[in-house]
């Protein structure tokens, strides 16, 4: 039923379509605010990915540095989306060609530059 191909599409035409509503009506990325954080509202602090609804409209909207401003992994989030959306049989190729080791060694980069990136913001 869902799989990830469906997934990254009805990202993408979420994103698409907060795009366009954004872009139409004036309102700007820095103001757009679609899921309040409960980590943020529990804690007061920003959790590790606070700004990454703003920077991905942000990339809808050309403004590329300011999404990176807003959270440096949102071009790797959206894509990963258009490759899982458009090239699910290359993007899972690609990563099954990995050796476990390498694939682990992704898995934990993303996870140290994560939280690096958290401890930034933090502070």
């Amino acid at each position: 039923m869902f799989n990830h191909t469906f997934l990254a599409r009805l990202f993408l035409i979420g994103l698409g379509a907060v795009g366009l509503y954004t872009a139409a009506s004036g309102l700007p990325s820095k103001e757009v605010s679609l899921i309040p954080c409960i980590f943020h509202s529990l804690t007061d602090l920003v959790c590790p990915g606070c700004g990454m609804t703003r920077a991905c409209v942000a990339l809808t909207q050309g403004q590329f540095t300011d999404a990176w401003h807003y959270h440096p992994f949102s071009f790797l989030i959206v894509g990963l989306a258009v490759a899982a959306a458009f090239f699910p049989m290359w993007l899972k190729q690609t990563w099954s060609r990995c050796s476990s080791a390498i694939q682990n060694l992704i898995v934990i980069s993303g996870i140290i530059l994560s939280l690096s990136i958290w401890l930034i913001k933090i502070h």
